[in-house]
């Protein structure tokens, strides 16, 4: 089987599509449905972040557009080099945009710009205020619908669908209930549960499961990784490569110095602690989102040594700490408040609300208590 994925850079990723039909489902699925010849109409990429599905989704568009008299991708033809660099006229996707470039007219040249970075640099990350805007999808929707000018197919990819506007989600199920002849779509997504019932309805799904431990500390090992910081990054990854690498690289060093004076200014009422954090995460939804993703690892580290099984704790550099935030603090309470936090922050609610109810959870006692106004808003509202 010769699925596979052309890079930018030259450099041919041709067993990239087909190791993953050796170790994960989706792609023996993907390539199940491309021996056949019964391609879905929608399909539904999905996985926890750092599970590849970027590059996963971008393979799937270059087997279905290969020109090759083959049923899988060649990564040689001039199709395969097209859509590795999103050229390929036959190809189309849509992305979440901050709102000022998402209300503007939609230009073609910068969302490919846009969308070429956020895939082949695993680095890169969605604004946490970025959403596909409206326009994008309708126009989407408008490509699809004419015939395919140098391939069998149209292909419509479109990334983060959870970040869609309900408006846009409503076109889109539109699209899926009515598809074109000829056109397939891919959503990729790491948050389904965030789509309509009625768009998941209508969409085949191909999970990408998380890397197993063995696997994410060998490819660290590889790039030199080792001693505490290894074990750090293979525990905080949780199966994700990409994650795995930017915990190694100290990405959520600064996090979880934000997260541990949070909590500890909390398990002592010090409301200047509120104020500190508040300012230092900016009402960014995207950094709040990742501030409770690593508050969740420290709660479930608590837990862990609170029932006696410390060797599983995540944060092993910090296993001091913990062990004295434990009798400091009620982990059940606020684990608690860390749950109704992410929900509420994945209904859009406003970043600041969020983090000042989590706040109230957190402090000692249990008491629904704002936090005391910044000093500093106090001095200036006397002048």
């Amino acid at each position: 089987m010769r699925i596979g994925l052309y890079s930018t850079g030259g450099t041919s990723h041709s067993g990239e599509f087909s190791d993953l039909a050796r170790r994960d489902r989706a792609g023996a699925v993907a390539a199940a449905w491309l021996e056949s010849g019964r391609i879905p109409h929608a399909v539904l990429i999905c996985g926890a972040e750092g599970t590849g599905k970027r590059r996963f989704a971008l393979a799937w568009a270059q087997a279905l557009l290969c020109t090759d008299s083959g049923p899988s991708a060649c990564n040689r033809c001039p199709s395969c080099r097209k859509v590795a660099s999103f050229i390929h006229p036959d190809l189309h996707t849509a992305l979440p945009l901050p709102p000022r470039r998402g209300k503007q007219r939609l230009a073609l040249a910068d969302l490919r710009e846009s969308v070429v970075e956020y895939v082949h640099d695993a680095g890169a990350s969605i604004p946490g205020n970025a959403n596909i805007a409206v326009e994008h999808l309708r126009q989407l929707q408008r490509e699809l619908a004419f015939a395919p000018t140098e391939s069998q197919r149209k292909v419509g990819l479109i990334f983060a669908a959870e970040r869609m506007h309900p408006a846009g989600a409503n076109s889109l199920l539109k699209l899926l209930e009515e598809p074109p002849p000829r056109a397939v779509v891919a959503l990729v997504s790491a948050a389904p549960e965030r789509l309509l019932p009625t768009v998941l309805s209508r969409c085949q799904r191909m999970i990408l499961s998380p890397l197993d431990v063995a696997t994410l500390r060998a490819q660290l090992e590889q790039e030199g990784v080792d001693g505490e910081r290894l074990e750090l990054a293979v525990r905080m990854g949780a199966g994700s490569l990409q994650q795995a690498k930017e915990v190694a690289a100290g990405a959520f060093d600064g996090t979880r110095q934000l997260v541990e004076s949070f909590l500890s200014g909390g398990s002592e009422q010090r409301d200047e602690v509120y104020w500190s954090v508040l300012a230092e995460l900016g009402g960014d939804r995207g950094q709040l989102e990742r501030f409770l993703q690593v508050c969740g690892l420290y709660l479930r580290d608590l837990f862990l040594l609170a029932h006696g099984q410390g060797a599983s704790v995540v944060q092993v550099d910090r296993r001091p700490y913990l062990e004295n935030l434990l009798e400091k603090i009620d982990a059940v309470r606020v684990a608690l408040e860390i749950d109704r936090a992410a929900e509420a922050l994945g209904h859009n609610a406003n970043p600041q609300l969020v983090l000042t109810d989590l706040w109230r959870g957190l402090c000692q006692g249990g008491t629904a208590r704002m936090p005391s106004p910044d000093p500093s808003l106090v001095r200036a509202r006397r002048w």
